[in-house]
């Protein structure tokens, strides 16, 4: 079965689609830095991670540095930084599904996917009770997860499993827990601030013990196929 995307409106103006670009270019930067924030890369590994032009780098940690969020790529302050990524909105699609047994569905399948938010927070932080599971898909990946959840009885609509959708770089450093693969650690606490409500309690616990989580997620990498790297 083959859905049709939301497509790009053809009234709206070049100008729109160059900040959304430029926004996704942004939180790429942020991901990186909040994943190595010790200082060891350069502006020019930045860039290329990120696949953005070294003057945006060099501009948004000018921006960074004014707010002493960081010292060259050396993060100074994280929880800071981290607030300031969870207020860039960038603009992802999604779906929301009924299915009851979606975590045996993705110890199976073989399509890409990091869980988020709910789900996620329980496996690394144990506060949240998962009411919802939450995971990003690959940007191409739609219609194989609408025809596999289908398949297994999901019914389509509101429910207690949503995709989501926009970066493929959100897969950035994601871990394994359990035979689960996760978002970075830096992205989790992002999305649950995101959230709003009681998962921002969760973020704040994330944040108070953010090393020894990154070194949770470091210690648990693995690599995938794709066009970014997810151990670097």
């Amino acid at each position: 079965m083959s859905l049709q995307k939301p497509n790009q409106a053809e009234n709206e103006p070049s100008s729109y689609y160059q900040r959304v670009h430029r926004g996704v270019k942004n939180e790429r930067i942020f991901r990186i830095l909040l994943n190595n924030p010790e200082g060891t890369l350069t502006r020019y590994k930045i860039a290329k991670l990120a696949q953005a032009q070294q003057i945006q780098v060099g501009l948004l940690l000018r921006d960074f540095e004014k707010s002493h969020l960081v010292r060259k790529t050396l993060v100074t302050n994280p929880k800071d930084l981290l607030m300031k990524w969870s207020r860039l909105r960038v603009k992802y699609e999604s779906q929301s599904y009924m299915l009851n047994d979606i975590l045996s569905l993705l110890k199976r399948t073989e399509l890409k996917y990091a869980l988020t938010t709910y789900q996620a927070e329980t496996l690394v932080n144990h506060y949240l009770f998962p009411s919802r599971t939450d995971l990003y898909i690959g940007v191409n990946d739609f219609d194989h997860w609408h025809d596999l959840l289908v398949k297994e009885g999901a019914l389509v609509g509101g429910g207690n499993v949503r995709l989501r959708w926009y970066d493929d770089h959100v897969f950035y450093n994601s871990f394994f827990v359990n035979d689960y693969r996760i978002v970075s650690i830096p992205q989790l606490i992002v999305d649950l601030i995101r959230e709003g409500g009681v998962t921002v309690q969760a973020a704040t616990m994330m944040i108070e013990k953010y090393r020894d989580l990154l070194q949770l997620n470091r210690s648990s990498l693995h690599e995938f196929v794709g066009p970014f790297e997810a151990n670097r």
